[in-house]
């Protein structure tokens, strides 16, 4: 190749060199001029011609044996198009590659455009939804997977936790469905089997309300016998003391086992189909007049509990499960905070959310404890020391309480600060004062 400053030199300079020497062979240089002029006018059109044709046939053979401009290019589109083959070929190997590393996974991967229709997926994708190439292809998600809890996970947008369904090709089977939108591409769905993480939950939920039934009964039994060895001061004076504090024992075990059977409870049985209208001023008095007790069992007079002014609002849902959520958080605001701390109730609605909230100034919470707050017995200070009276299951209960009425419990915690425990409730779950009805 010439390249295309050189080859136009060349063209111009035979052009040029030709018109000179027949000009003074002929001396009519007019003529000669128009001739040669025509005559390359002529065979540029021809050689566009040729280029047309050679690019319409895409052959492989070079457009022409003769140097000239239009060769040049015939020569440079041709390795340019080489280079494109050679990256499209490294392309598709590796993305023959990503396709078998992801077909060997054990997750399902389904590849989806905006309007949730499926563009591909791996090996796994089609034994857990019975997918198949030459009919379910550009083919509707939901047209597959017929699933109203799927379809409202979908159009609520919230992606942060994934959802758990039955199977929709197998009996007994539950799948976890992973929504990652990705920019600009499209949404990838991720799905596993967790069939066994399912009925492993499932055994640890029974073992749990089972052995919390089992030993309620004999634990009120020996909270009975000691009640009445200590109202009939039935030991010597020097034994008073340890039946007191096992008398003292076994009614914080027989606490936590109340605390268990409500968890249990909130995390196998559904909601109530009617719940009640709730006037959130008298929930909150409820949790103030159980803290003002709470306070003075501690032995921590300085303690103040306020109440702030409260709009005429109410709370759609179950009385008992929303008092033991609040309940669960002035409890803790007393216990851990020290005494005379300032802890205050209040209730405001902040856009569509009803927004109940327990502050307190106490000693706070470190940041990196914060994600671990609603597990089951997880303290701060990892001690489990039964000083403060607590089961450790109180923020747990909160959560699940939050999660059957539809809202979510937030934390805002700084040390040496205070924290601030937030309960979102949805707007279809406020009402006013008007269509309170007694709890």
């Amino acid at each position: 190749m010439y390249g295309y400053f050189g080859t136009t030199v060349l063209q111009a300079g035979l052009l040029f060199s030709g018109i000179l020497t027949f000009g003074q062979i002929t001396d009519r240089w007019l003529e000669t001029s128009l001739v040669f002029v025509s005559g390359a006018l002529v065979i540029s059109v021809i050689r566009r011609n040729q280029l047309y044709d050679w690019l319409q046939k895409k052959s492989d053979e070079k457009m022409s044996r003769l140097p000239g401009l239009w060769l040049d290019m015939s020569e440079r589109i041709t390795h340019r198009e080489n280079e494109v083959k050679k990256a499209e070929l490294r392309a598709r190997e590796q993305l023959m590659s990503l396709q078998q590393s992801l077909s060997s996974l054990d997750a399902g991967l389904v590849s989806l455009t905006d309007q949730w229709r499926i563009q591909w997926w791996n090996e796994p994708a089609s034994r857990l939804l019975g997918l198949r190439t030459e009919y379910d292809e550009e083919a509707a998600l939901f047209n597959l997977v017929r699933t109203p809890e799927l379809i409202r996970y979908v159009e609520e947008q919230n992606f942060e936790l994934p959802i758990t369904l039955p199977s929709p090709i197998t009996s007994g089977r539950m799948l976890e469905y992973t929504v990652c939108p990705v920019r600009d591409s499209g949404i990838l769905l991720v799905v596993r089997d967790v069939t066994r993480f399912t009925r492993l939950e499932r055994m640890r939920s029974d073992f749990i309300a089972n052995i919390s039934h089992e030993l309620k009964t004999p634990l009120t039994v020996i909270n009975g016998y000691l009640e009445t060895i200590v109202d009939n001061q039935m030991v010597a004076p020097q034994g008073q003391r340890a039946i007191t504090q096992a008398l003292r024992q076994a009614e914080r075990m027989n606490q936590l086992l109340q605390d268990l059977l409500l968890l249990s409870q909130l995390e196998t049985t559904p909601l109530g189909s009617k719940p009640s209208v709730i006037s959130v001023k008298e929930i909150l008095e409820h949790a103030l007049r159980e803290g003002n007790e709470l306070k003075h069992a501690l032995d921590k007079q300085n303690t103040q509990i306020r109440l702030d002014d409260i709009s005429a609002m109410t709370l759609s849902g179950d009385w008992k499960e929303l008092a033991s959520a609040i309940g669960n958080l002035t409890a803790n605001a007393v216990r851990y905070c020290p005494d005379g701390s300032d802890i205050r109730l209040g209730f405001c609605v902040e856009g569509d959310h009803g927004v109940l909230t327990v502050t307190d100034d106490g000693p706070g919470i470190p940041p990196e404890h914060l994600p671990r707050l609603t597990e089951r017995f997880y303290r701060v200070d990892n001690s489990h020391s039964p000083a403060t009276g607590g089961t450790g299951l109180g923020l747990a209960i909160v959560k699940h309480v939050m999660l059957r009425h539809g809202g979510v419990l937030d934390i805002q915690s700084k040390p040496n600060q205070g924290s601030t425990f937030r309960c979102l409730f949805p707007k279809d779950r406020l009402g006013t004062i008007k269509a309170v009805a007694a709890p």
